[in-house]
């Protein structure tokens, strides 16, 4: 189904599990339950208490008043169907539903009647009448608190999923899947909420992850070491091996893509890969801040017998950047550079002035990540170095306090494309240090204004953080990647 956003649903959906599942609706109640007690009338303190969801155009939501709770769905057509949901305390969904109704005819919304109930979790979820997809709220319990603007934003991040492929909306080439997964996981790791696990299992089990690491091949080695981020992260979150070696096949896949013209950085993509920008020619900032992150994790989660292969692996990484052709890509002022090209046999640094934040916040990332394996802390000056001279005032990223992209001329706008994602990478990385606890330059009070500066349309995100929304600056799924990064960091 192609929806609001041009998102593809795939087959019946519930949140919390985000199994695809199917559901006989009938228009009748399941048996009677002793903690389930139909309400004659609707309770007071009526409230939505959770994040609304949209199925094409329909939005559903769970209301709840006085320890009753009921399923609406409005902005539907007659026919239109909305439920109740209930769960134990692990969010697995019983054969039962509560409190089903159809929008009548001349309408378009309906709410069901109230049930009251004495524990466990409830959601609602509903569907059109002439469509299969279906949709769930979060699981919500009695006491739950209403939905903070975080939870928010990762379901409206969420609603831009494909389940057909795994990835999110005309992600083509998918490494800004892998970053809204990183996100998401950042988000469970962050507040204890595991109810969007389904989506780490889910997006695992496409394409050709099991086998590769990654859904699809499409020959750029940067492409591929975001989803080797996205791994480690779901390994640090769930302990589950099938993470840690999807991960390891991707890294260690890696291995003959070094570039000979440029001393051994790791090349931007394999030979033979987009004729009209010649990335093999290409070595860059971004690609070995990736590898210099993912190897430096890797080194302190395999089992003892590998890490020091991965951490000489980062270690090379940094050295090539700090004394070999990659020492380049670090600017005197601190900046990171972008990428260097071949000319005949030479490395050339090629359009200086033409950077980006997210080469900032990777390489931040990866000295982290190297520091906490190795306890160097020069590792850490070097952050610092970095995370000074992109976030001080007068830096060409920061204007009035808040981040933007400088070299961005084509965003917002239909041209924009990865760029948009760039700002979540550099608070995500910028958050790291701040955690380090030994940062003499990172500050959350940078992060907080940042999060603050957010100004948002039905808690989306465009591509600009500061000021009103826009008429040209819609929000897509990358764009929500990047808010919801700044979110997660404070």
């Amino acid at each position: 189904m192609i929806g609001r956003n041009g998102v593809r649903w795939g087959a019946a959906l519930g949140v919390a599990g985000l199994a695809i599942a199917t559901y006989l609706i009938v228009r009748q109640e399941s048996a009677p339950d002793v903690s389930m007690q139909p309400l004659p009338e609707a309770p007071g303190g009526i409230q939505a208490i959770n994040p609304q969801v949209r199925v094409w155009t329909r939005t559903i939501t769970l209301v709840r008043g006085d320890g009753a709770a009921a399923a609406s769905i409005e902005n539907g057509q007659p026919g239109d169907s909305a439920w109740l949901d209930r769960s134990d305390s692990r969010f697995h969904p019983r054969d039962e539903i509560f409190g089903a109704a159809s929008i009548p005819a001349s309408t378009a919304a309906q709410r069901g009647p109230f049930y009251r109930y004495a524990g466990g979790l409830l959601r609602a979820c509903g569907k059109a009448a002439d469509r299969p997809e279906i949709r769930c709220t979060r699981w919500a319990g009695p006491a739950d608190p209403p939905p903070d603007q975080r939870m928010r934003a990762v379901e409206r991040l969420l609603e831009r999923y494909d389940h057909e492929t795994g990835l999110w909306e005309h992600d083509a080439s998918t490494w800004q899947s892998a970053k809204a997964l990183t996100t998401v996981i950042d988000y469970m790791s962050r507040t204890g909420d595991r109810q969007y696990l389904g989506y780490v299992d889910e997006t695992y089990r496409h394409g050709d992850i099991a086998r590769t690491g990654v859904p699809v091949q499409t020959g750029y080695n940067d492409d591929a070491l975001w989803w080797a981020l996205a791994w480690i992260r779901a390994f640090d979150l769930t302990h589950e091996p099938r993470y840690l070696d999807a991960a390891r096949k991707i890294v260690d896949g890696l291995g003959d893509q070094r570039a000979s013209f440029c001393a051994g950085g790791l090349a931007w993509a394999r030979t033979g890969i987009d004729p009209d920008l010649h990335p093999w020619t290409q070595v860059n900032s971004i690609t070995n801040g990736l590898y210099l992150t993912a190897t430096a994790l890797l080194s302190t989660r395999v089992e003892s017998s590998d890490r020091s292969s991965y951490l000489a692996r980062a270690t090379t990484t940094w050295d090539w950047f700090t004394t070999g052709a990659g020492r380049a890509l670090l600017d005197p002022s601190g900046v990171i550079n972008d990428h260097l090209d071949q000319y005949g046999g030479t490395c050339v640094l090629v359009d200086e002035n033409r950077r980006w934040t997210y080469d900032q916040g990777m390489l931040i990332s990866g000295l982290v990540a190297l520091h906490r394996a190795t306890g160097n802390g020069a590792l850490l000056t070097s952050a610092d170095r970095i995370a000074a001279a992109a976030t001080h005032d007068g830096s060409v990223f920061v204007q009035n306090g808040i981040l933007n992209e400088p070299s961005a001329t084509t965003c917002p706008g239909p041209d924009c494309h990865d760029a948009e994602t760039y700002k979540g990478v550099l608070v995500r990385g910028y958050r790291e240090l701040v955690d380090t606890g030994r940062s003499k330059v990172a500050t959350a009070e940078f992060l907080t204004r940042q999060a603050q500066s957010l100004r948002d349309t039905a808690d989306e995100y465009g591509f600009r953080w500061q000021g009103p929304p826009r008429d040209d600056d819609h929000p897509n799924f990358a764009t929500q990647t990047a808010a919801l990064d700044a979110l997660n960091a404070v």
